[in-house]
C-alpha cells in the first residue's frame, strides 16, 4: 500500500505543476468601421512587423534572419578559446590581438588545462549616444576550472557591429580576477 502512494505522490505532483495546454485556435479577422480586416484584440502594427530590440538595432536584422546577439557571440568566442581555435576566436575580434599575452583578456587566453569554463552574462549597456547604439558593453563573470584550481574573472567586452554590419564583433575587453 505504502509504495503504490510513492508512486502515486510524483505523478500527482507533476500532473498539478504544469498548466493545462491551450489549444491553438488563430483569431478570427474583424470588420473594422472603414471595412479593413483586422484581427481582434491586437495592434496592426504590431502583427505586421516582428519587435526587435532597439538596443540591438545596429547589426542589420534583415540581412541575416539569424543574428546573433553580443551575449550569443561572446559563447561562441568563449567556446573557441576553450578549444584552442585561434582563428575563430580572432575572428570575433574588430582587430585581434597580435599577441595573447598582451589582449585585453591575457588571463583568459593563457589558462592552461581547462576542464570547464563558464560565462555569465549581463545585459548589454550602451557606451555611445547614437541610436541605435553602436557601442555595447556587456558585463560578464567567468568562472573557469582547471588542473591547477579554479579561477574567476569579472568584467566587460565592448562589442560594436561589424565593418558589414551584420554581426556584432569584440572592440576591446577587461577583465580582472575575483575572490569567492
Amino acid at each position: 500500500m505504502r509504495r503504490t502512494l510513492f508512486l502515486i505522490a510524483p505523478l500527482v505532483l507533476l500532473g498539478c505543476s504544469r498548466p493545462a495546454a491551450a489549444p491553438e485556435v488563430a483569431p478570427s479577422p474583424a470588420v473594422s468601421s472603414n471595412g479593413t480586416q483586422a484581427i481582434a484584440g491586437t495592434d496592426a502594427a504590431f502583427v505586421q512587423a516582428p519587435a526587435i530590440d532597439p538596443l540591438f538595432a545596429a547589426v542589420d536584422a534583415d540581412a541575416d534572419a539569424d543574428a546573433e546577439t553580443p551575449s550569443v557571440m561572446l559563447n561562441r568566442y568563449v567556446i573557441a578559446l576553450l578549444n584552442r581555435n585561434r582563428s575563430a576566436s580572432d575572428a570575433a575580434w574588430a582587430f585581434p590581438p597580435a599577441d595573447p599575452r598582451h589582449a585585453d583578456d591575457a588571463a583568459l587566453r593563457q589558462l592552461q588545462d581547462v576542464r570547464t569554463l563558464r560565462l555569465d552574462s549581463e545585459p548589454p549597456v550602451a557606451r555611445d549616444g547614437q541610436q541605435p547604439p553602436r557601442l555595447l558593453e556587456v558585463p560578464v563573470r567567468i568562472r573557469a576550472v582547471t588542473t591547477q584550481g579554479t579561477f574567476r574573472f569579472g568584467g566587460w567586452y565592448r562589442v560594436q557591429p561589424s565593418a558589414d554590419g551584420r554581426a556584432w564583433q569584440i572592440q576591446s575587453a577587461q577583465l580582472r580576477p575575483t575572490l569567492d
